[in-house]
């Protein structure tokens, strides 16, 4: 009898054993900063960067309903630009749907954010709105997650240069901030409201250099697999050969 008691303990323990690694190992797992989301509106080009970054290919996407992610070989002319694949996730740009982006950001180690720049004049106000959620989020705060802000679609005729958007962008913000400001001002403290972190320095316009962030601008086109920017960023931030 003692033998057996003696035989279903050491059986429990060596079970439990394996269920405490299992789980120690998908906590460090989650834990673990290596994940690059990829934002940006509806239509902006975040899901054929996506599919470009895994096998090179241009394909017909649809707006996205679920992210798309996986682990990506980072590579320029068959040349690794990392050591180890990098995870990236690609969060639907749906107006219901894009504030999914805060399930990773406890994991993020970087963020694309993708301006269509052919379009950017009539949707700015939306771009800035999506910028002023992300900018403000807690974890993004907390580990000063850098950003790259990849002005997309470049070769389009219509397309306005880098520092044309980024001023437009500064411009809106720095409105948007006034009025979200305002509005915290007059709501009830014991609303339960989230509270709304201020950008920049207060008395002075909003830019982006005044975030604790890093914020990088680049021209690109997804459809002419102009990206090296992107894939170079990617490997300084995640840390490179």
């Amino acid at each position: 009898m003692i033998s057996n008691i003696s035989t279903f303990t050491w059986i429990t323990i060596a079970i439990l054993s394996v269920i405490i690694a299992i789980i120690l190992k998908v906590l460090k797992t989650r834990s673990k900063k290596d994940t690059f989301l990829i934002l940006g509106l509806a239509d902006s080009g975040k899901t054929s960067l996506f599919i470009k970054l895994i096998d090179g290919k241009q394909v017909q996407t649809h707006t996205s309903m679920k992210e798309n992610e996986g682990y990506i070989n980072l590579e320029e002319n068959g040349e690794p630009l990392t050591k180890v694949p990098i995870h990236f996730v690609d969060v639907p740009g749906h107006e219901k749907l894009r504030f999914k982006f805060s399930d990773f950001t406890p994991i993020t180690r970087g963020i694309i954010f993708l301006v269509d720049s052919s379009t950017c004049v009539k949707n700015v106000r939306s771009i800035a709105e999506y910028l002023y959620d992300i900018f403000s989020n807690k974890d993004v705060i907390k580990n000063n997650i850098p950003a790259l802000i990849a002005c997309n679609k470049s070769d389009m005729i219509t397309a306005l240069p880098p520092e044309r958007i980024q001023t437009m962008l500064e411009n809106e913000i720095n409105q948007l901030r006034n009025t979200r400001t305002s509005a915290l001002d007059h709501q009830d403290s014991s609303s339960g409201t989230d509270y709304v972190e201020f950008l920049g320095y207060e008395n002075e316009r909003f830019k982006f250099e005044h975030l604790e962030n890093e914020i990088h601008f680049e021209r690109c086109s997804v459809n002419k697999n102009e990206i090296m920017e992107i894939k170079s960023w990617v490997a300084e931030v995640y840390g490179g050969l």
